[in-house]
């Protein structure tokens, strides 16, 4: 026998037997993570904790929706496990109670690190020390020193984003019968105390009562510039806050909804939006039958009242009301019909679409007045046609196969993904064409130290080179952090020029803001990616300014 067919019959010998035909391959291994939670203030193991694990990316064969996306309890050890898992990218976190949410391998209040986990891989000792939270207690008064009940207390976290400063509502709760409130589980940093009344109601339009009480902030005032800052430490607890509202006149709102013809619309909901410190609060009743509404007690500010769309009622009446001191009768919201987009999903004719049911909607740009309509599912023909309420929409797509992404998305040939098209009621825009892609782009890459060694605390900044493109919103701003050696990875991303940086630390929301780019612009490295390409980068820790 020669020596190629002695090789040959040892491959043969070696190889597993073929499975018997008709019999199902084995299923492929899967994987393991266990691990503690502790309390960070006694050490001592917490019992009951919340683990959630969430699957960054859709599985092979699957889609986002079948993504894995658990939560499991700590026992009276503080042990989790968590079994019979895919391999793949992982967020893991762990949360109780009074204690801060912490992500795996982050401090809190950082952005998630990512777990690779391979299949059939078990990972021990991934392991969390939760900080207990900061607390604010107080209480609040009207007038003569009476306690107020139901009034919504907020803790407001104070961000500084493009110089100026925000406050974002960083949770609330109720006062109770006494006008008591306590805020708990506060993550470390910078605090102002918001409280807000709300009766805005179907109320007694005949009540001689028409006080109410204005947005008030710590420790009295109604202007946001003038609250009081707390720092809050972990564990840290801010008692015995007194704060006293002051009433004033409120107003009553009449109106009517009527259809682009002027006939009632009756048993419609309508919304009332206010925003107050960054975050908006939503009120809202079913119009009566004739097509009337009255709101009672609604306080001086800026309000939008729209109408709820529905599969049934196409048609959307939109309207800003600055409300005063004083009453507003014959308020005549009409509503428009909403606009038609319809148009076809382009793909390479050599390479067919995964039978995938996804579908597209059309979201509203404007952040005061958010909302979108209904997904409408995509035709085995590839055509569609959706609605789109009045104003500057974008096109978004739900459930797209995986590997999948739109390249791009054109309304009369002009490109429309980064700037949104513009929508006016009962407007048919047809032809539109939203051209899908499988050559996804990803980049990853390694950071070191000064030492030369890898970095595993730093958070990775993309941004273009176009600074026009330096939205918030942008799908060009991307941010990434290392996984437990250290490498990043970044998919999905939008074929350009573009700034890389990777920061030891960067603040919550610092990376949208265009004055923050333009100050790291120097350090940052460029880097330029085609589409379908896989970008390799090497880059070094760098100091934000």
């Amino acid at each position: 026998m020669t020596q190629t067919c002695l090789w040959f019959a040892m491959l043969l010998a070696a190889a597993p037997p073929p499975a018997p035909a008709g019999q199902t391959p084995a299923p492929p291994a899967t994987a393991v993570i266990r691990g503690h939670v502790i309390a960070g203030d006694t050490g001592q193991p917490l019992r009951n904790a919340q683990v959630h694990l969430t699957q960054m990316e859709a599985p092979s064969g699957g889609t986002l929706l079948s993504r894995e996306n658990r939560t499991v309890n700590t026992d009276a050890e503080g042990r989790y496990e968590l079994k019979d898992l895919p391999g793949g990218r992982y967020q893991l976190s762990a949360a109780k109670g009074a204690y801060v949410q912490v992500s795996w391998g982050e401090q809190p209040g950082a952005m998630p690190k990512p777990l690779d986990l391979h299949a059939g891989e078990t990972l021990e000792h991934l392991d969390f020390t939760l900080p207990r939270g900061g607390v604010i207690t107080g209480r609040v008064v009207d007038e003569f020193g009476e306690p107020l009940t139901g009034v919504t207390i907020s803790a407001m976290r104070i961000q500084t984003t493009g110089g100026s400063r925000q406050l974002i509502n960083a949770g609330g709760a109720g006062t109770n019968d006494e006008g008591a409130f306590r805020l708990f589980g506060l993550r470390p940093g910078q605090y102002a105390v918001q409280a807000v009344w709300r009766r805005v109601a179907l109320g007694d339009p005949t009540s001689p009562d028409r006080t109410g009480y204005p947005v008030t902030f710590f420790p009295g005032t109604t202007n946001e510039a003038e609250a009081q800052r707390f720092t809050v430490a972990a564990g840290q607890t801010i008692g015995d806050l007194a704060m006293a509202m002051s009433p004033i006149k409120t107003a009553r709102i009449d109106g009517t909804v009527v259809d682009a013809d002027g006939k009632p619309m009756g048993s419609v909901f309508l919304q009332v939006l206010q925003s107050s410190g960054n975050a908006n609060s939503m009120n809202g009743q079913s119009v009566r039958p004739d097509g009337t509404f009255t709101f009672t007690n609604v306080t001086p500010g800026e309000y939008t009242f729209r109408t709820e769309v529905t599969t049934a009622q196409q048609a959307v009446a939109m309207m800003k009301v600055t409300v005063g001191s004083d009453d507003i009768k014959d308020l005549r919201l009409v509503a428009l019909p909403l606009a038609t987009v319809s148009g076809r999903i382009l793909i390479d004719p050599s390479t067919p679409l995964p039978s995938v049911a996804f579908s597209l909607m059309a979201m509203l740009e404007s952040p005061s007045m958010p909302g979108g309509t209904q997904p409408a599912r995509i035709s085995d023909d590839l055509s569609f046609e959706l609605s789109a309420m009045p104003g500057r929409n974008r096109l978004v797509a739900l459930n797209l196969p995986p590997g999948w992404t739109i390249r791009s998305a054109r309304v009369s040939n002009a490109e429309v993904m980064d700037d949104g098209f513009e929508a006016r009621p009962g407007e048919p825009i047809a032809g539109v064409e939203v051209e899908l892609t499988n050559k996804v782009t990803a980049v990853s890459g390694l950071v070191t130290n000064a030492r030369g060694e890898p970095a595993k605390e730093y958070t990775l900044l993309m941004f273009p080179a176009d600074a026009r493109l330096w939205k918030p919103s942008s799908r060009y701003l991307r941010t990434a952090t290392p996984d437990q050696d250290g490498r990043f990875r970044v998919s999905g991303v939008v074929p350009s020029d573009y700034y890389v940086i990777a920061l030891e630390k960067l603040q919550t929301g610092q990376w949208r803001d265009p004055e923050f780019l333009e100050r790291i612009r120097s350090k940052a490295s460029t880097f330029k990616v085609v589409e379908g390409e896989t970008k390799t980068l090497d880059l070094k820790i760098a100091s934000a300014p």
